[in-house]
């Protein structure tokens, strides 16, 4: 017997007592042998918008500043790049 994710040879996977659900983020048994699975998925069904709470997204999207001088990278930019070292960049 070898455990897959702590590898010790007392126990298999799905006995492992270090095993970080991914479910229910307890510790003890893996996501495959989870018995909340069942209600995370019938909370996400309930929900009016139809979609999974993970495909939802709360950050806004940040606009570029209009004040910010827009950079024609021509190879002219590029040759003045060449003395230059990484650091300075």
């Amino acid at each position: 017997m070898l455990c897959k994710y702590c590898h010790q040879k007392t126990h298999l996977i799905d006995k492992c007592p270090t095993i970080l659900c991914k479910n229910c983020k307890e510790v003890g048994h893996p996501q495959w042998l989870c018995k909340q699975k069942k209600n995370i998925k019938t909370i996400n069904k309930t929900n009016n918008s139809g979609i999974e709470k993970k495909y939802t997204f709360t950050d806004e999207i940040v606009k570029k500043q209009d004040n910010e001088p827009i950079v024609y990278k021509n190879i002219n930019y590029y040759l003045n790049l060449q003395d230059k070292k990484w650091g300075d960049l």
